[in-house]
């Protein structure tokens, strides 16, 4: 009898290990959105099970996306909650596709949840041009922005707003410890953008000349605040003071049933980052360096204005309501 335990463990964590590979292949070789990547992950995995009943395909699906979230890397140093919120939408709408399936088959079964997977990727794929075209409503040519980060949704839609020959004015911090706000830079000004980088202890002085703050976000939590880079709370107090609106652009994957109330309810996997962060030089830093090296903060929705997303525009308080309405339907 154990036997037969143990011949399905090393299925599992084979299973996994594919999976791991697969999804760290594709995220190093291609430039799909890790949403994107996580789902035809997924695909793969559905179409190639070898599972015998749906409640073996949907433990399968379950435990290959817990896995992913606990080890797989999403691009860009994100943290676990970018896959998480992800995977707790998609998991929803397959559970919610086999509630509702009348398959008289394995194959017929496997076929409705490969058609579930990949109307949730062109969702995906969309999202981004839904959001911009709500932004290039609002955008104008005399606006100064301040953009926190680096976010592939707020790029895009200041990309496609300067081909539109909408131009802004944007400062970008530096968004130390890994300097996202750099590769937002280069990015912007290959293009012509013009743009200035300024040091993250500079933003208080720079915010007061603005017209906005633009932010993406790793995660919507459920009270419309957001999770996201270290230093988007500092970012979002310093224009609360000084009366400047901060606008967050998010994809509705990442709506994440989430409720924390202050930083001391993130998890440690969420706020901190494993890796060292890198010094100058020139710095003579002490041997044994006691840092506080945290990756993400969160910004509570009294210090958010307004969110666009691919679903509409929305106001933190209707950020629940969106979210009933995802898990309900």
């Amino acid at each position: 009898m154990s036997l037969g335990f143990s011949s399905k463990s090393d299925s599992m964590s084979s299973t996994l290990k594919k999976v791991l590979e697969e999804f760290t292949q594709l995220n190093e070789t291609t430039n799909e959105h890790y949403a994107v990547i996580l789902i035809k992950v997924m695909i793969n995995l559905i179409t190639n099970s070898k599972e015998m009943t749906m409640q073996g395909l949907t433990h399968e699906i379950k435990t290959a996306g817990e896995y992913l979230i606990n080890n797989a890397q999403a691009g860009h140093g994100r943290s676990e909650l970018v896959l998480r919120s992800t995977q707790t939408i998609y998991q929803h709408y397959i559970s919610k596709g086999l509630q509702q399936l009348r398959a008289d088959s394995m194959e017929a079964l496997k076929s409705s949840l490969l058609e579930i997977s990949q109307e949730q990727i062109d969702i995906i794929v969309r999202s981004k041009d839904n959001i911009k075209t709500q932004c290039l409503k609002f955008f104008n040519n005399r606006f100064k922005v301040l953009v926190v980060g680096y976010s592939n949704v707020v790029l895009y839609s200041l990309i496609e707003a300067f081909k539109a020959g909408i131009v802004m004015q944007i400062y970008i911090p530096e968004c130390r410890p890994k300097s996202e706000g750099i590769e937002t830079y280069r990015q912007l000004t290959e293009i012509g953008y013009p743009c200035k980088l300024i040091f993250d202890s500079a933003i208080g002085q720079v915010i007061e000349n603005i017209d906005m703050v633009l932010t993406g976000a790793e995660a919507v939590v459920e009270n419309g605040g957001i999770i996201n880079r270290v230093g988007t709370y500092t970012t979002a107090i310093c224009a609360r003071f000084q009366k400047k609106p901060f606008y967050v652009l998010a994809e509705s994957f990442k709506f994440t049933r989430l409720f924390p109330l202050s930083q001391k309810d993130l998890s440690d996997s969420i706020r901190y980052s494993q890796e060292e962060p890198s010094f100058s030089e020139k710095l003579k830093l002490p041997e044994n360096l006691d840092l506080i090296n945290p990756l993400c903060d969160y910004t509570p929705p009294d210090l958010i204005t307004l969110l666009f997303t691919d679903l509409g525009v929305f106001t933190p308080s209707a950020v629940s309501e969106e979210l009933i309405k995802i898990f309900n339907t």
